[in-house]
């Protein structure tokens, strides 16, 4: 009831004042912050990309990836900070459903993509994985529709790969599990 009261007392003017103020309070509450930009690590500044392609969907995301963290990619790997190389960036079609006729129904593809860093004081990552798959329909009388299908979810796989490997180098390096240059390659 003192709720109530306490409502009806509002004055004209103070609702929509004291409306924001609780989703303010309500949003810092629950933990919500608002997205700023992504830190990476300071070796992280300027990294040469390895084994990819600048055209590829991966590359291109990074890229933006590391634009937004106020970071780049480079061209010379004399000019890195870092080296990311990407030991294979590989996209694979296989049939996931086949009817009783033997007729493929719905294929999946995967993307897998394996790297490792290379800092400056001459030690590395392990090598590491992302894989990412998507299943879709296949239609052999609509096979332009089909293959265009296709080529839009090989874009977004590149492009959610290219997210993920950004977010990994978000990560901070455990140290302890460093490759040094010593223990060879």
């Amino acid at each position: 009831m003192r709720i109530i009261g306490a409502i009806r007392s509002i004055r004209p003017g103070q609702g929509l004042a004291l409306l924001l103020l609780a989703g303010s309070l309500s949003l810092a509450g629950c933990g919500y912050h608002l997205r700023g930009a992504a830190e990476l690590a300071p070796s992280y500044e300027r990294v040469h990309v390895a084994g990819l392609s600048d055209r590829s969907d991966v590359y291109r995301t990074l890229a933006s990836e590391f634009d937004n963290a106020n970071a780049t990619l480079v061209d010379d790997p004399r000019e890195a900070t870092a080296r990311l190389v990407v030991e294979r960036d590989r996209v694979e079609r296989r049939a996931s459903v086949v009817d009783p006729g033997a007729n493929v129904r719905q294929y999946e593809l995967l993307h897998e993509l394996r790297y490792h860093v290379e800092l400056p004081d001459g030690s590395r990552t392990p090598t590491r994985r992302i894989s990412q798959a998507r299943n879709y329909n296949y239609d052999p009388t609509g096979v332009l529709v089909s293959s265009s299908n296709e080529s839009q979810i090989r874009r977004e796989l590149g492009e959610l790969v290219g997210q993920l490997l950004f977010y990994r180098m978000m990560a901070p390096v455990d140290r302890d599990t460093l490759i040094s240059p010593d223990e060879g390659r």
